[in-house]
């Protein structure tokens, strides 16, 4: 059996989910893995979180964008700036307040990445326990380390973006690096994992592979599977379509994701699911969040009359941008 780490605690969940898209979530999976008794498995460890150093958050993200976002709290409640509130000028207050969210929106902090409570907490708890998967690795304590509440896939260097304040895997990678020449990142988010394969798409040491939907309007818009730049070394984009099936799913990771691992020979994998995977029963156990399973209070979720529109002709296309894709990865073992 591998050696498996998972990475979690009471508090660390509390933290967690206070992210505004997923309020109370990290509270509820984790309390459906312990009544499900998954962490009393006998080669499971739990792993305590820790926070990552404002150096260590340097290593990718700017230092301009991360020590705003230690006094983002405060500048948004308006302490951080200056307060005119009782200048009769009206126009100078709302100049100043204009100014307020502009510089909100330079960091990504508006809209979908609102700034919230403890949000400096949270992205050095993220990052730091991501980092601490990666270091577990790199020392062979280890096979496998499991982080469910990281996978920050869409955070850019010096910018929130798409409900992720920090790109914990990207940080997780590099830190890999310092014991694995070769790095796998597998990403299987319904949105294309953009922030990753923007840090790493000029290096061939990194394989980038995003498993996801794409479509006109459908966030972030990249990840079409035609290269964006010359330069681009390691990236594979698989873009499907409405409606991906299992049977579907099964086929492009034996007809594509297959062939691409035995290609590029990765020395480690990191795994963003970004969905649930399950191999336990589908009735849930009674706890603390029990009466949110209503009224089936089963696991299975129906996927009613929704079509799998990737058809042959689809997945002949995506073939196609595959090994056109992966012609660059041919020299590189």
């Amino acid at each position: 059996m591998p050696r498996t780490a998972y990475i979690h605690s009471d508090d660390y969940a509390n933290i967690v989910s206070r992210l505004p898209s997923n309020i109370d979530r990290s509270k509820k999976v984790h309390a459906l893995i312990e009544a499900y008794g998954l962490l009393r498995l006998r080669d499971l460890t739990t792993i305590s979180p820790r926070k990552a150093t404002i150096k260590e958050l340097c290593r990718y993200h700017s230092r301009d964008y991360i020590e705003f976002l230690n006094k983002a709290e405060d500048y948004d409640s308006g302490e951080g700036t200056e307060d005119n509130s009782d200048n009769e000028e009206d126009t100078t207050v709302t100049t100043r307040g204009h100014g307020k969210e502009d510089k909100l929106e330079e960091y990504g902090l508006r809209f979908d990445c609102s700034v919230f409570e403890g949000i400096a907490d949270y992205t050095a708890y993220v990052a730091g326990s991501t980092l601490e998967a990666a270091t577990l690795l790199c020392d062979d304590a280890f096979d496998i380390v499991i982080h469910w509440d990281g996978g920050r896939h869409h955070a850019k260097k010096d910018a929130a973006a798409g409900f992720c304040i920090v790109n914990d895997i990207v940080l997780g990678i590099m830190e890999l690096q310092k014991s694995f020449d070769r790095v796998l990142y597998l990403d299987l988010d319904v949105h294309h994992g953009d922030g990753v394969e923007s840090a790493f798409q000029f290096t061939d040491k990194v394989l980038t592979v995003s498993i996801h939907h794409h479509a006109e309007g459908f966030y972030p818009g990249t990840g079409s599977g035609i290269p964006s730049s010359a330069r681009t070394k390691a990236v594979i984009n698989i873009p499907m379509q409405a409606g991906l099936s299992d049977e579907t799913l099964s086929r492009v990771f034996d007809e594509m994701i297959d062939p691409l691992f035995k290609q590029f020979g990765p020395d480690a994998v990191v795994l963003q699911c970004g969905v649930d995977g399950r191999d336990i029963s589908d009735e849930i156990p009674e706890h603390k969040y029990f009466e949110d399973y209503q009224p089936d209070f089963l696991l299975f979720i129906d996927p009613g009359r929704q079509l799998d529109s990737n058809t042959e002709e689809h997945l002949a296309h995506v073939r196609s941008l595959v090994d056109n894709q992966s012609k660059t990865l041919s020299s590189q073992r």
